[in-house]
């Protein structure tokens, strides 16, 4: 299996993912639970056929089935993840029936795929046409393959072939007398709220509110930038199945601007740049993360692969509604309690938007 990923062709933030597998003996994983039809087969042969169309036999061979019968449906879920996680296999998979129906538990191989090719799968694994989604794992494999290729071209520079300078970056560390405390020893915890706001800031993103308000609540010891991700699949491309996902510096200050403008994913852009390297480090150092590129499949208290410390979560679920989520194994979980209620009573207050 590990000649398999050796001889894979991959997105250089694929490569780090499976590097980082590899250094620390525990793979990265994502994982995701699949509502299916009540009719079965044992060796989910279904979806064996849509992993080897869109990441190859080579890969798909790789596919672990296991037998979770008489498990409770987290029981089964920590099982394929731990099948991931532990190098038994890169593709693992159980299917359970729950009292909500036939539900397949999937977990593969960060380095494999992102949670958007979660969401492609689990959309084509519901297919009623069998040829038409295998199909589209096909064109989804293929528009994989020219993302790497165009990877490995050189990298377009800014205007005048200068390469961005970054600005002074520290990665942000939290106060462990704070509220967002932690300790990697507990077990993690979600809270979460949901946030009715009026309908004259139904349009605006709070994101200045929230690193405003993250600056004032005396849970930051030092640093100014903590890290998010982006999806980097071009826009005609959207069903491009794999790992295609990397980290992007977020600046506790107010900018104009992103820290690394582009259409080039950092995790590329740092082969050949410093100072994206520079930012690249800051981003896998900070003790905080904001919002992922795409909803994760799981609960975050069911998550087993979480990279950093304390994750917040915030994004749109209705015209004027927002989920806040704050998650991560606090030392205090009252005080994180309280401090996502705070949070969402400014985030409601209209008076704390920023225009």
């Amino acid at each position: 299996m590990v000649q398999a990923l050796a001889d894979a062709r991959f997105s250089v933030e694929a490569k780090a993912m499976v590097a980082q597998g590899l250094y620390t003996g525990l793979a990265q994983e994502v994982s995701t639970v699949i509502p299916l039809k009540d009719a079965v087969l044992p060796n989910l042969e279904p979806l064996r056929q849509l992993l080897n169309a869109g990441w190859g036999e080579e890969l798909g061979r790789y596919l672990k089935v296991l037998e979770v019968c008489g498990s409770s449906a987290d029981e089964a879920l920590r099982k394929v993840q731990i099948a991931v996680r532990s190098g038994t296999a890169l593709f693992a998979a159980g299917h359970l029936a729950t009292d909500s129906g036939t539900q397949c538990f999937l977990s593969i191989h960060h380095g494999l795929a992102d949670e958007h090719s979660l969401q492609i799968l689990a959309r084509l694994l519901q297919a009623e046409d069998s040829d038409s989604a295998l199909a589209q794992m096909r064109q989804g494999h293929g528009f994989y393959e020219a993302y790497v290729q165009a990877q490995a071209r050189p990298e377009q520079t800014a205007p005048g072939g200068s390469l961005p300078t970054a600005p002074p970056m520290t990665p942000v560390r939290l106060l462990q007398t704070g509220r967002l405390a932690f300790d990697a020893q507990r077990p993690r915890m979600s809270l979460q709220r949901t946030l009715d706001v009026a309908a004259s800031n139904a349009d605006k993103h709070p994101m200045a509110t929230l690193l405003a308000y993250l600056q004032r609540a005396g849970v930051i010891a030092e640093g100014n930038t903590l890290c998010s991700s982006r999806d980097w699949r071009p826009a005609q491309q959207q069903d491009a199945i794999g790992m295609m996902t990397g980290l992007v510096p977020l600046s506790l200050a107010p900018l104009q601007a992103p820290l690394f403008p582009g259409q080039t994913s950092l995790e590329a852009r740092a082969r050949r740049c410093p100072a994206a390297r520079q930012a690249l480090d800051c981003c896998r150092t900070s003790e905080l993360f904001i919002n992922g590129a795409a909803k994760r499949g799981i609960p975050a208290s069911q998550v087993m692969s979480a990279t950093f410390p304390v994750g917040i979560e915030i994004r749109r679920t209705g015209p004027a509604q927002w989920f806040l989520e704050i998650e991560g194994p606090f030392c205090d979980a009252a005080g994180a309690t309280n401090l996502i209620n705070e949070l969402a009573d400014v985030l409601m207050d209209r008076s704390e938007w920023n225009d």
